[in-house]
């Protein structure tokens, strides 16, 4: 899927049926990243490069879920108040 909002609501979905087991805006934030490299590619017309490349594959996911997840946890105060902002 190379458009974003096609990620993001499967993973609000997800996130808010179990709010409990996973972090909204780390689940949110998690599933918009990976499509900036199909974004990229379509957008440079970047020859030769695959359009789902390296952060769409297992390891490369892996990887981001674990980046983000590092620099996400950090900020939990400040997501927690723009959560608390919109009631969630």
């Amino acid at each position: 899927m190379p458009f974003t909002p096609f990620h993001f609501g499967p993973a609000l979905l997800l996130g808010l049926a179990l709010f409990t087991v996973f972090d909204l805006p780390t689940l949110l934030i998690a599933s918009v990243i990976p499509d900036i490299e199909p974004f990229y590619v379509m957008y440079f017309n970047v020859y030769g490069y695959p359009l789902h490349g390296f952060f769409h594959s297992y390891l490369g996911a892996s990887i981001l879920a674990f980046l983000v997840t590092v620099i996400v946890y950090p900020l939990r105060g400040l997501f927690g108040k723009v959560m608390a902002l919109f009631q969630i």
